[in-house]
């Protein structure tokens, strides 16, 4: 049933053949697990079909164009789809773990003021295949090495596409599949409270991130459109929900900006409105992007963790990783887009169906 899910087009192939019904399976596991990029490389397939597949269904939905290597080891990776969009991936390396960062749109509706991605509107929602894939690639990128995590942050917010990316994470989640375990697949969303509700209540055991940036309101609404649609109670309101539903721990993503929510009062105001022992704070300084925003200082960043988790929260500054290639959070803005004349942010209600 996943692999019907996944490949319908290949299904269809194989019907109009008459082939029989284990092809699709041997199909789906050279793609999910073999990781092929050409139906030539599946010698347990006839070759007649084999031809067949390379003239309607093409093994590789997305083309590598170009890989950037970050002086910590950080890689970024350029696709470009079928019909010519882009989009970009990172791979993360950090002591024995190899981290991916997907997209799963063509740039990002919700226009989050601080972030690049926001700036270059949105195209379309990507598929299944073409959300699974970049992990494919990344994968046969590093081996030996193994990739260790998949975190759906890059462009795009996965929630607006949330049946493609959810059947993506589903087939790198399957034993016959990608085979990762759930517990090292994390979706992060700017709040989309409806979607997080309903992510709870999904079987499969994935981790989950909210984007918060501060814990005020009218502040929360300048940086972050979707707090015009869903209230700082209304988001605290899903995630009570996720963690009583789930028993999973629940991350919020914090990114410092210098004079804007990085105070003593945002502090008190986190320790007031975090205080859960499944919460997690996972704070980041801004990374620089042509937005306007300047990064809380290194010693002010610290300053904000030291007096968090004295008030009891449970507390991370994480490192950027990948800011000499802008490969760093919120930098995915695809180089090729920039001057091409690009869609506004629109609000999320008008973006693609999921």
């Amino acid at each position: 049933m996943r692999a019907r899910e996944f490949i319908p087009d290949v299904q269809r192939v194989l019907d109009d053949r008459v082939e029989p019904a284990y092809r699709l399976e041997q199909a789906y596991r050279a793609l999910c697990s073999g990781l092929v990029r050409d139906w030539e490389e599946v010698s347990a397939l006839p070759k007649s079909l084999r031809a067949a597949l390379s003239a309607e269904v093409p093994a590789a939905v997305l083309e590598l164009a170009h890989i950037w290597r970050a002086n910590d080891g950080t890689r970024k990776y350029l696709f470009r789809t079928h019909d010519g969009d882009l989009i970009e991936t990172v791979m993360i390396p950090e002591r024995s773990r190899r981290t991916v960062c997907i997209s799963t749109q063509v740039g990002c509706p919700m226009g989050c003021t601080f972030c690049a991605t926001g700036t270059l509107g949105i195209k379309r929602s990507l598929n299944a295949r073409e959300i699974a894939e970049q992990a494919f690639v990344v994968t046969r990128d590093i081996a030996p090495e193994r990739l260790t995590n998949v975190v759906v942050m890059g462009m795009g917010e996965p929630f607006l596409n949330y049946n493609q990316t959810l059947l993506a994470l589903k087939v790198l989640n399957d034993a016959d599949g990608f085979s990762l375990a759930a517990r090292s697949i994390a979706v992060s969303t700017s709040g989309l409270v409806d979607k997080i509700r309903r992510f709870a209540d999904e079987p499969e055991q994935f981790h989950l991130a909210i984007s918060l940036h501060t814990p005020f309101e009218k502040e929360r609404k300048m940086i972050m459109p979707v707090a015009s649609r869903y209230s700082i109670p209304e988001l605290m309101s899903a995630a009570a929900y996720y963690v009583e539903h789930t028993r999973r721990k629940l991350f919020f993503e914090y990114t410092l900006l210098a004079d804007v929510n990085d105070q003593q009062r945002h502090v008190e105001a986190l320790a007031e409105l975090l205080d859960h022992p499944l919460y997690h704070l996972n704070l980041l300084r801004f990374n620089w992007t042509d937005t306007g925003f300047v990064a809380t200082s290194k010693s002010a960043a610290k300053k904000f963790l030291h007096y968090a988790r004295e008030l009891g929260l449970s507390a991370t500054l994480r490192p950027s990783r990948g800011k000499d290639i802008e490969a760093a959070c919120g930098q995915l803005a695809v180089r090729g887009l920039r001057g091409q004349p690009q869609r506004a942010a629109v609000p999320f209600a008008q973006s693609s169906p999921t």
